[in-house]
């Protein structure tokens, strides 16, 4: 009986340290970065484009002014309304000529450029409508 304790004592000692090292085994995986998605190409030089427009948040720019929330917030100007409204919504490029708004990728950039004219370089990810940041700097 002692035995038979000892040598199912020993295989589940075995199985156990069979598994433990099949699973340590693995290699880890790592998640892709929320800039880049499976599959997607490295960028390179080439791709880069300039986009104009101003830097505002996903609220206002899907309205077409900071009017109304300045009002309702007390709100003392638009570049704080933008900063404000951006912390829920997020920053977009927003393009008053075109009334067209992209989401970027880069959400600490854009804080200097609040309601501001700007060029961003960078790549347009269709599917998702957000600009891959590159740069932000004040239009010319």
């Amino acid at each position: 009986m002692v035995t038979h304790r000892v040598v199912t004592a020993i295989l589940s000692l075995a199985v156990f340290t069979l598994f433990g090292v099949a699973q340590t085994a693995k290699p880890p995986v790592k998640p892709p970065s929320p800039a880049q998605k499976p599959g997607a190409q490295p960028l390179k030089a080439g791709q880069f484009h300039t986009y104009h427009g101003i830097i505002s948040d996903g609220q206002c720019a899907a309205k077409g002014s900071h009017a109304d929330v300045m009002k309702k917030a007390s709100v003392n100007s638009a570049a704080n309304c933008v900063k404000g409204c951006a912390r829920r919504y997020g920053y977009v490029l927003y393009n008053p000529s075109g009334r067209t708004i992209h989401k970027l990728s880069d959400q600490e950039l854009p804080k200097d450029f609040a309601n501001q004219r700007v060029q961003v370089k960078g790549r347009l990810d269709k599917a998702t409508n957000t600009i891959v940041v590159s740069s932000i700097e004040p239009a010319r």
